[in-house]
């Protein structure tokens, strides 16, 4: 079975470019990754064994991830902000690979010490081998059976469920989404969703390292990615909605224009018909397209921005709800009880030792294994997919998306909410600014509406409302 690296070209095209500007080559990156591959193999890393990788978005998180993958390990991905005491202990890991903070978990949590393996970006009082320092000849590339990476659902319904995927898994998905994304050598791209930036360095594109704290989109200063995008002369780009608002009311507030940029990719989050109209008109010349997917299927669907907008804009002013696009050719797509349900090879089959969430979120059906998304939606008369809420949000006979997004359509509405509270729906909306008919307007959609100032979001993409922090706040 090939894995990953097998796809690094081996020339003197830029592959990395981090955000302080040091750049690595494809050659040397194939060097380094392979000499580290073999230090790791002379240490004991061997095929399936669980090494925890935590180090920020940098030239050296993707040595060491290839390095990995090369020596068959099983990569193990945590965000640092997620629970690790109910996560750690799940796992009997190997070693540790981390930046010299990350290093400080070690004196925190139990799970992390007596590991055969230490490895720092950088010095750490605590006992450590350097990565660079770590040289050896390349073993062959291994063909393992093992899963590549484990990664974790947010944990915001329960415990994080793991999610493991094989060597296979992460070739199909760069499979899939080369058909949207071409990414080839030429391409100058500045990822923000990790899947995106494998499946870029896997065709053979020069990444660009946003010089931005992914972790916190919204604190992102559009200041220095429009620098990054200028300098760099870059081609294609995608985040999430959070991630580009700021950069388009920096750009027409400076009146910028960013038309060289060829591609334009946005996901991870509900995308209104507002900021799709904002990304269409500040990418000029840019093909947009929102990406619909989840951890455990990306990507789902596709929707072209530039032909769609439209039918997305009346879709929302009606009431219909939010339009994701076409689902791709190498997924199955069922809707069962108003549920995406979704099959493919790059669909995630179980989670990893956990058959209690395999059974709630994993449906046997036709000789396949079919994915519960939890998104409510239907399909089309052109065979779209259209999102209506989570299931389980459905207030009354009312699903929350559609209801929201007519309350967006309003130029005064920055973000709408609904939901139940005390018995009855009621619509949650956060104002810019409130027009002498305000209330008339919001009556036609609700008959009853509260203005809050901040409605609370998930902090990965600072875009998926966060209902029970909401129905808290209320409370109080």
């Amino acid at each position: 079975m090939k894995n990953l690296v097998h796809n690094l070209i081996d020339t003197d095209t830029t592959a990395i470019i981090a955000a302080n500007g040091q750049s690595i080559s494809f050659k040397e990156l194939r060097k380094r990754v392979g000499e580290f591959a073999g230090a790791l193999e002379v240490k004991g890393v061997k095929t399936g064994d669980r090494v925890l990788l935590l180090i920020p978005m940098s030239i050296e998180l993707y040595v060491a991830l290839l390095a990995l993958f090369w020596v068959g390990a099983t990569v193990v991905l945590v965000d640092p902000s997620a629970p690790l005491d109910k996560i750690l202990p799940r796992f009997q890991l190997k070693g540790f690979i981390g930046s010299a903070k990350a290093h400080l978990l070690r004196l925190k949590f139990a799970s992390l010490r007596g590991l055969d393996l230490y490895v720092s970006t950088s010095f750490t009082p605590l006992w450590h081998s350097r990565l660079y320092s770590l040289k050896s000849t390349p073993p062959e590339i291994s063909e393992p059976s093992a899963p590549a990476l484990l990664t974790f659902t947010t944990g915001s319904t329960g415990r994080p469920k793991a999610i493991a995927r094989s060597h296979a898994f992460l070739l199909n998905q760069h499979h899939t989404l080369s058909h949207h994304m071409s990414c080839t050598d030429g391409t100058i791209d500045l990822p923000t969703l990790p899947v995106f930036l494998l499946h870029s360095l896997a065709g053979g594109a020069t990444c660009v390292l946003a010089d931005a704290d992914l972790r916190h989109v919204g604190s992102v200063d559009p200041e220095r990615i429009i620098a990054q995008i200028e300098r760099e002369k870059i081609t294609s780009i995608s985040g999430s909605p959070a991630f580009f608002a700021p950069i388009i009311r920096y750009a027409k507030e400076h009146n910028l224009s960013l038309n060289f940029l060829k591609q334009v990719f946005t996901g991870g989050a509900r995308v209104n018909s507002k900021i799709a109209k904002q990304l269409c008109e500040t990418f000029s010349e840019a093909e947009v397209f929102v990406v619909y997917g989840s951890t455990e299927s990306e990507p789902i669907a596709v929707l072209n921005l530039n032909e769609n907008l439209k039918d997305l804009e009346e879709g929302e002013r009606t009431g219909r709800g939010a339009l994701v696009g076409t689902p791709v050719a190498e997924i199955d797509v069922w809707i069962l009880d108003d549920e995406v349900v979704v099959t493919g090879e790059h669909v995630n089959k179980s989670y990893y030792q956990d058959p209690d969430a395999d059974s709630k979120n994993k449906i046997a059906k036709d000789g396949k294994i079919w994915h519960r998304t939890g998104d409510a939606g239907f399909l089309d008369e052109q065979g779209r997919i259209w999102l209506l809420g989570r299931i389980g949000t459905k207030v009354d006979t009312q699903w929350p998306m559609p209801i929201e997004a007519q309350a967006e359509c309003l130029h005064f509405v920055d973000k709408a909410a609904f939901i139940e509270w005390e018995q009855r729906p009621l619509l949650v909306v956060e104002c810019s600014e409130q027009p002498e008919n305000w209330i008339e307007l919001l009556d036609q959609i609700c008959d009853n509406v509260r203005v809050i100032r901040k409605i609370p979001v998930d902090p990965r993409h600072m875009s998926k409302i966060n209902r029970q922090k909401l129905q808290e706040y209320l409370s109080i």
